[in-house]
Order: structure tokens, then sequence, then C-alpha cells
């Protein structure tokens, strides 16, 4: 009989430009030795958890983190990355200050909104950074909740088509905040902040998905 396929939402180690405080988006930093000891803990807390497949997005700190999840986990599936798990790109602020993306959004909203409730207006955030920027590769809401539930769609009915079971996907902040706010809108500001390592649980029966914990970093202590 077939299961329900859960997947295991993580996000990524904590990586250099998280400390520095500057935007990622497409581009990359390597993760730290505190962020490399967290996705072992991970590792540890998830090792008697069967999985039947696990993803990352192609990024190399989503790559680094799914490997060191998976070393100690009795599993054996063979990793693999697509880029439909990336995080949201943000064009040329991209490697710049954090700061200088939360200027941006002030000026766009044209008030210093609270991170409450940004996270309820995902789509406005993404129409405003589109704006503003000055590269052209700043994604819209639309093309990010289309590579985000493409990936989900066709993982959950390759996972149920094999019987279901656990699903591990290495992840970035935003991105889980997209399916958040997709699939349980209610619940996004249930842990306002995504922390690294931590795992948010995502059900799909074959027809639609179901949001469960958030955010959880008990697996990681």
């Amino acid at each position: 009989m077939a299961r329900d396929t859960v997947f295991y939402v993580v996000r990524h180690g904590q990586t250099l430009f998280n400390v520095l405080q500057k935007v990622q988006g497409w581009c990359d930093s390597p993760l730290t030795e505190q962020g490399v000891a967290v996705a072992r803990k991970l590792g540890a807390g998830l090792a008697a958890t069967p999985f039947s497949a696990a993803y990352s997005s192609d990024s190399g700190r989503a790559v680094a983190t799914l490997a060191e999840v998976l070393e100690p986990n009795a599993s054996e599936v063979q990793p693999r990355s697509d880029w439909r798990l990336r995080e949201w790109c943000y064009g040329d602020l991209e490697g710049e200050p954090g700061s200088k993306l939360h200027d941006v959004l002030a000026q766009g909203f044209g008030a210093d909104l609270p991170m409450t409730e940004l996270n309820g207006r995902l789509p406005e955030i993404a129409d405003v950074l589109a704006d503003r920027d000055g590269s052209g590769r700043s994604e819209r809401f639309d093309a990010i909740e289309d590579r985000v539930t493409s990936f989900f769609a066709e993982a959950g009915a390759r996972a149920c088509a094999s019987g279901g079971g656990n699903v591990l996907v290495v992840t970035h902040a935003f991105t889980i905040k997209t399916l958040l706010y997709l699939y349980a809108r209610d619940r996004v500001n249930e842990r306002p902040k995504i922390e690294n390592a931590s795992v948010t649980k995502l059900r799909f029966d074959g027809i639609s998905f179901e949001v469960g914990t958030i955010g959880d970093t008990a697996y990681a202590r």
C-alpha cells in the first residue's frame, strides 16, 4: 500500500555571508566551521530516519550541507541537486550588505515594515526587488513559485510512485518561506525566521501538500 511522502525541508548550515550579513541568493559562500558542525549534528539527529531520496539546490552551501547530513544516515540514498531549489535571485543586491536589501524594501514599500508583515507579502517583495534591480536578473514571484512547485510536484509524484516515505531536501530560507506562503499562509509567522539547519515538514498525499512542523531545530541539538 502506498504511503504519503514526507519532505524534510532543511535550510543549509551557516555560511560566511550569513556571518558577514551579506545577501546571497544565487551567489554563494562556503559553510563556516559552525555551519559544518551544525550540519553534522543534524545528520546525527536524522541518522535513524529512513530516506527514499535526497535533494539539494545546486548552490555549494546546500550541496555541502546535504553531504554532511547524509554521512551518518543508513539510507544510502544518492544525493541529487536541482537548480529549482535555489534561493531567490536578488540580482545586483547579491554580495551586498543585508542593510542595502533592507533599505531597498523600505523604499519600495514606503515604510520600514517588520519581518512579520513582510512574510505575508512575499509576492510584493519580489516585485519591489525586481523593479529596482539594474541587472534584470531578480526573479518575480510567479517565476519563483513555478520552479519551486514544479520541483516538489515532480519529486512528490516520483516518491509516491515508489511507495512514499521520507524525502530529504536542503534548500534556502526564502525558498522555505515560499512554501509556507503557498501551502500554509496562515502560519507564515509561526517561525518568522527560518534558522540554519532547521527542519520544516511538508506532507504530500499524491494530490495536495500539507505543512507540518516549521523551522524545527531540535534535530540539530
